[in-house]
């Protein structure tokens, strides 16, 4: 079970972590951004019935997604809690030369002035939602801020990694960028969940070599685990959105039950379109 002796709280962050802004951009560096925004785009015209013109990146981060997108043409919003990755993103964003808006705020209690086309919860970022009510005031929210049709894409862990079928994730990784270096371990031996609430307390350290210099950053925080019928009840107890297509990763060829390919769990949630 996991430690009780903090009760997890609606939503959990790895502030130790995430504070770390640039480093965290660089542990995730390793990730095709804009093959990953060629499937997003692809995915969300699907049903859309037409290409997005405008995006919001929950949980966002370095923005990496709403920056690249902005580069594109659409018009991109991007929504964090921690506001050094506010400052970080809006950094990146300007050196990249585009345009994002980028507010601080909680995805469980936000509204933009102007609805948008396609949401994203990248990243695994969904499963620091750790109850079902703030999942639902999350994808409320989202459909607020959705135009008709619109479309909320949401990755995370498969779920056969909750059940511990094989690990179809790497736990740990190293990238280097411009001479810094940054070792990744997501999760160690220690670490608990608890089966009753699905929620599982996660260690993650950061190990930065920079300038001659060595440094340590570990972070525990809550993480929930998600399955594809809990996702799917959720969307319709929320009663605005409904799970259109499932992928197991971000590739529209990879089925979210293929046992050699898939590795990640891709949910994408529709608003309906105005009758």
């Amino acid at each position: 079970m996991a430690d009780t002796s903090e009760t997890p709280p609606g939503q959990s962050q790895h502030g130790r972590i995430y504070g770390a802004a640039r480093y965290y951009d660089i542990a995730f560096a390793y990730r095709d951004f804009a093959q990953e925004c060629d499937f997003l785009t692809a995915a969300a015209a699907r049903h859309l019935g037409r290409t997005p013109e405008s995006v919001l990146e929950l949980a966002a981060g370095p923005a990496n997604h709403a920056i690249q997108l902005a580069g594109r043409g659409l018009r991109a919003v991007a929504l964090d809690r921690e506001p050094a990755m506010v400052r970080y993103g809006s950094e990146k964003a300007e050196a990249a030369g585009v345009e994002i808006a980028y507010q601080e705020g909680d995805m469980t209690g936000f509204a933009l002035d102007r609805p948008v086309d396609m949401a994203l919860l990248l990243l695994g970022s969904a499963a620091c939602l750790l109850t079902n009510s703030a999942v639902i005031s999350c994808l409320q929210r989202v459909s607020e801020a959705l135009t008709p049709g619109g479309v909320l894409i949401v990755e995370l862990p498969h779920p056969r990694e909750l059940f511990n079928i094989d690990d179809a994730t790497e736990d740990g990784w190293e990238v280097t960028r411009d001479g810094t270096r940054v070792r990744v371990r997501w999760g160690s031996p220690g670490d608990s969940l608890d089966p009753v609430s699905q929620v599982a307390q996660v260690t993650t350290t950061l190990t930065i070599w920079e300038g001659g210099r060595k440094q340590v950053i570990r972070d525990k925080a809550f993480q929930r685990r998600f399955t594809v019928q809990e996702l799917d009840a959720l969307a319709r107890a929320s009663g605005c959105l409904e799970a259109v297509a499932w992928f197991g990763g971000l590739d529209l060829d990879v089925a979210i039950d293929d046992p050699e390919e898939a590795w990640r769990m891709v949910a994408v949630f529709q608003k309906p379109h105005l009758r």
